[in-house]
């Protein structure tokens, strides 16, 4: 166990999943832990100590306090609603930061945030590091297989998603006979399923018959690994089946899957297809 670990959490269950192993590993397992009001879960201050609550833009009281605690190595999890950042009031430290960006894009954004904390001594870990069975791995992880139509959609999709990550628009798209139905931007994954969901109702009916939508995320090309890994869990499946979307596809060894075994039971209880893929692949099938 290493207390020196401190976790700059925000929305979904992965900062719970993350403080709540540390914690079962010994003790607390965290020596500071920073939640933003509106978006991490309150319960989250059962796995520690100590919390501090802050505000998003309040870069400067998140510095002190983990230098207070001696944290040394900084893992930054969970997402922040993009919306919220039109809404933040950065203080000094934030607002230097923002200024010297040329765009509030993801990547710009978070390597940004990334490289602020390496000025005062500390180190940015990714959560895999801490935990590798997190990472999707290689293969079909549900009943049901592809079929030949949903593999070609498939392999769009892993094209289309790996593109648009190279321009920083988001991890996810989904596409429905090689025609893109829906881009992940600053939603979120679960809104964009949403809104595809309505686009692509009555399936296999009418000229598409036989084809049904798929689902890709996918690690950006040039992702850095501490920060925004792609992420989906159990609550991902019961999305895709509301919205009618029966197949998944995440990559292997850079994605990561919460409590794979409550996902592929969930993909299983409504005939979803989840699928690990790895680059390699989709290369050696053409698909990239």
């Amino acid at each position: 166990m290493n207390t020196r670990i401190a976790l700059v959490a925000g929305s979904g269950q992965l900062p719970l999943i993350f403080a709540r192993a540390l914690f079962h590993q010994g003790g607390s397992g965290l020596a500071a832990v920073v939640a933003h009001e509106g978006e991490t879960d309150p319960s989250l201050a059962q796995w520690a100590d100590e919390i501090l609550w802050v505000k998003l833009g309040q870069f400067k009281r998140i510095v002190r306090y983990l230098e207070r605690r001696g944290a040394k190595n900084v893992v930054l999890v969970g997402g922040i609603t993009k919306a919220r950042i039109w809404h933040a009031r950065p203080d000094f430290l934030a607002l230097r930061m923002v200024m010297k960006l040329r765009g509030l894009d993801d990547d710009q954004l978070l390597r940004a945030v990334a490289g602020e904390l390496e000025t005062f001594g500390f180190t940015l870990r990714s959560v895999t590091d801490y935990l590798p069975e997190l990472l999707a791995p290689v293969g079909c992880l549900s009943r049901r297989q592809p079929t030949a139509l949903e593999w070609e959609d498939i392999r769009f999709g892993w094209r289309t998603a790996k593109a648009l990550g190279d321009l920083d628009i988001g991890q996810g798209v989904v596409v429905r006979r090689n025609m893109v139905v829906a881009v992940e931007a600053m939603e979120g994954t679960d809104a964009m399923l949403t809104r595809a969901g309505s686009l692509v109702a009555g399936g296999g009916r009418g000229w598409a018959q036989g084809r049904n939508a798929v689902f890709v995320k996918v690690v950006k090309p040039r992702q850095d690994p501490r920060l925004d890994l792609p992420t989906i869990g159990p609550k991902t499946m019961e999305t895709l089946a509301n919205a009618g979307i029966p197949v998944a596809v995440v990559e292997a060894g850079g994605a990561m899957i919460l409590d794979l075994e409550a996902t592929c039971r969930a993909a299983n209880h409504h005939n979803l297809v989840l699928l690990g893929v790895s680059g390699s692949d989709m290369e050696e099938s053409g698909g990239a």
